[in-house]
């Protein structure tokens, strides 16, 4: 009898069990990790898009700034921190006459009626100007711009500040 216990081969219930909970607790340990490392990607890929669409929008507002004519500021005494009069509008010779920067209701930015970018900068919607605010000192603009994640807490911030080459106010 004793021969035929030892010959027996195969795995008792305990030994299954155990290796069951091992690959269950392997399993949970991969989900949290994929879980976390998407979480980081993500954020990373949003904080590099939010810095690319921040500076896209201050060059293309720059290079169109740089050569604005007939430039109206408020009437207002001059911001201090910011240093000068808040822009009204400009001559544009891409955006026409009397331009004024906005933000649209999507958080696009737009010059004279039309999109400063395509749809496509912004992440087809996925990330959105929140603030832009244009002051004109006689000779630089300043030029405050931010972007966010629209739907997250990611974003970011510059002030750049441009010589008019053409300012007449």
């Amino acid at each position: 009898m004793r021969r035929k216990l030892r010959a027996e081969k195969g795995v008792t219930l305990v030994e299954m069990l155990a290796c069951a909970v091992i690959l269950v607790l392997l399993g949970l340990m991969l989900n949290t990790g994929i879980q976390v490392a998407a979480r980081s990607y993500h954020a990373i890929t949003a904080k590099a898009e939010t810095q690319l669409l921040l500076s896209t929008i201050t060059d293309a507002l720059a290079d169109d700034l740089r050569y604005a004519r007939e430039i109206v500021t408020e009437e207002a005494e001059a911001d201090s921190e910011a240093g000068g009069k808040k822009l009204i509008s400009y001559n544009s010779d891409s955006y026409g006459l009397a331009a004024c920067p906005g933000i649209s209701g999507e958080g696009q930015i737009l010059v004279g009626g039309k999109k400063l970018l395509p749809a496509g900068a912004y992440g087809n919607g996925a990330y959105e100007a929140e603030t832009l605010d244009i002051f004109y000192d006689g000779a630089c603009f300043s030029i405050y711009v931010r972007v966010k994640e629209k739907n997250g807490s990611i974003s970011a911030e510059t002030k750049v500040s441009v010589r008019c080459l053409n300012g007449k106010t």
